[in-house]
């Protein structure tokens, strides 16, 4: 069939089983080809076909819900719903998004890009429809070791022992995350899985003997088994258990999920899926290069990205200090393989667990040990409550690399870097820092380590930064001051920190101003001594942030403005109570209205 003619899921019901397999496989063809043009996420879409059809066969969305835990696994979602002509704008400006969106159709029903969310959403939802008296399922599909967030205990153990509800848990277990799986549980579901004889066997005897006789003989396995086994986790936790099964094999996932519709219990369904299936280098990587690719640019720019940069600076201050790193999941796209590699006894990969993370790196701080704790900007919030409570309130020296802030471009809404400053700053003892280029960033963290002893969080965008990695890192001795970036008549001054000062040196340029620009590399503390330079003469001031400045480094400036009695005309630029959607960067920065055009009219307007 051709796979643009799909409207809906209705389709499915009528299908043979040989023409789901042979649907399954035009799908994983479509999806790789595609993938490869737009970028996304690749491995974990390849690894959820046969599943989500499978599901879309037996459940009728949107009347049975179906919540992704995250949305980045549900492309063949998005095809079965009609929504495959929108592929070739795969997260690219106002085109599909690379998560579920509610936006988008009405069978996406938990928008969400954060792991360990979609059982509490589960379980929201069955409480909403018995409120509300509606009919229907709720089915989460849990993966990528989303089930081992604390969220999805707190949910499970709810859940388990309610039984007015009834949820149904896929647990789509592909034995990674971004980087692989770890921690008890991910062994435990090792053993589930590691007899792959017995899941190939269910296999053949699902394909040989009538269903009645199968139904019989699990019956009769349930029985022995209660007599003989230990429960395993979710049955002690009150969820009927089944599984693992062969999450490729459509017959066998198509009779288990009939099954479970008959059932009264809550049931957890465990699958054994292939991340990366029908893609040979997919398939055989087991440390997360292909869990999202980038599409192939044909304009490749010089340089390395940011987190890299980073890496590079925290390898080579072992030299100076050893500090001991802390991953939530993120080895890959934080560039840290390699220190992992070389200082075994100094690394933890966490998990998907930023919360433990933080009370975890305070109580190591505690013991006197320096502790590096990168985190994506749009993560960092979920550890909010630790890092204040944990590591601020009592002054520990915890140094957060906060990677990713400001927009992040394709990944949207879900994933913008732009509240961290506000989180940051309203926490005691915290310094907040960002570099704006590669050498000042190895200086922030010489200095995080070497030069104080106070929380400190350093913030990088996503992107390239320009640096030869052939070169030997060197730091420089520098103090919590701000630096005159280009040097004016001070009668314009414009402020900033990070990149986004590339961005008031092009307006500057192009509308041929004598303006000072100021690097506010520190967003706290404030460079008291700078402001008061400033603001002792008649000035003009635009203070540009590429977050939300609630919190943020503008309203900072006001409050020493009002202590000291400046009344000199400022203004702001930021991204403030706004909800950025995916697309290029430099798309969204004009959807905003940062871009240099923004910026030449709020200069303009400033002067007047």
């Amino acid at each position: 069939m051709n796979l643009y003619d799909i409207k809906d899921p209705k389709f499915l019901k009528d299908l043979t089983i040989k023409e789901l397999e042979a649907l399954a496989l035009d799908i994983r063809q479509f999806l790789i080809k595609s993938i490869e043009k737009t970028g996304g996420h690749l491995s974990s879409n390849l690894g959820t076909v046969e599943l989500i059809i499978a599901l879309h066969y037996v459940f009728n969305s949107p009347e049975d819900a179906m919540l992704f835990d995250v949305g980045h696994q549900a492309y063949t979602h998005k095809i079965l719903t009609g929504r495959i002509k929108d592929f070739d704008t795969l997260r690219q400006t106002n085109g599909l998004s690379g998560y579920i969106n509610y936006k988008e159709s009405e069978h996406d029903l938990w928008e969400s890009g954060h792991a360990g969310t979609a059982l509490s959403a589960l379980y929201g939802l069955l409480y909403a429809k018995m409120v509300k008296k509606e009919a229907g399922e709720g089915i989460a599909v849990v993966g990528d070791a989303s089930i081992i967030n604390g969220m999805s205990f707190e949910a499970l153990n709810l859940l388990g022992n309610d039984s007015k509800k009834r949820g149904i848990i896929i647990l789509n277990d592909n034995q990674m995350s971004i980087s692989k799986s770890v921690g008890s549980l991910s062994k435990a579901l090792t053993r589930f899985r590691s007899n792959k004889v017995v899941i190939k066997s269910k296999r053949i005897w699902q394909r040989i003997l009538p269903e009645v006789i199968i139904r019989i003989l699990s019956r009769i396995k349930r029985s022995v088994r209660s007599l003989l086994q230990r429960k395993n986790i979710f049955e002690d936790l009150g969820y009927m258990y089944i599984g693992p099964i062969d999450g490729h094999d459509l017959k066998g996932l198509i009779y288990n999920l009939k099954r479970i519709k008959k059932v009264k219990n809550n049931v957890v369904l465990h699958i054994i899926t292939d991340k990366g299936k029908g893609h040979k280098d997919a398939e055989n990587d087991i440390i997360g290069n292909y869990h999202g690719v980038s599409k192939k640019d044909k304009n490749h720019q010089a340089g390395i990205s940011w987190s890299e940069c980073i890496a590079l600076g925290i390898d080579k201050l072992q030299d100076y200090k050893k500090t001991f790193v802390i991953m939530p999941a993120m080895t890959i796209g934080t560039k840290m393989s390699d220190f992992e590699k070389k200082y075994p006894d100094r690394y933890v990969d966490i998990g998907i667990a930023e919360e433990h993370g933080a009370t975890m790196a305070g109580m190591m701080a505690r013991q006197g040990v320096d502790i590096f704790l990168p985190l994506y900007a749009t993560f960092s919030q979920r550890a909010f409550d630790q890092i204040l409570n944990d590591i601020a309130r009592s002054d520990h020296h915890v140094v957060f690399g906060i990677d990713r802030a400001g927009i992040v471009g394709e990944d949207g809404s879900t994933h913008q870097g732009l509240y961290d400053v506000s989180m940051f700053n309203l926490m005691p003892n915290m310094v907040i820092a960002m570099p704006y280029d590669a050498q000042e960033a190895f200086d922030l963290f010489y200095y995080a380590f070497m030069r104080q002893k106070h929380p400190m969080a350093i913030r990088y965008p996503r992107g390239l930064v320009s640096y030869d990695k052939t070169s030997e890192v060197i730091f420089n001795e520098i103090d919590a001051t701000w630096k005159t970036f280009r040097k004016g008549d001070d009668s314009v001054v414009l402020i900033s920190y990070g990149p986004s000062l590339d961005l008031l040196e092009e307006a500057r340029e192009a509308l041929k101003i004598d303006a000072t620009i100021i690097n506010a590399r520190f967003i706290k503390p404030l460079d008291e001594e700078m402001l008061n330079t400033i603001f002792s003469k008649p000035c003009k001031v635009l203070v540009y942030e590429e977050a939300s400045n609630i919190g943020g480094l503008y309203p900072q400036i006001l409050k020493y403005m009002a202590k000291h009695n400046h009344h000199q005309k400022i203004v702001e630029m930021s991204i403030t109570d706004k909800v950025v959607e995916h697309g290029h960067y430099e798309d969204m920065l004009k959807a905003v209205h940062m871009d240099v055009k923004s910026i030449k009219e709020t200069i303009k307007d400033l002067i007047k």
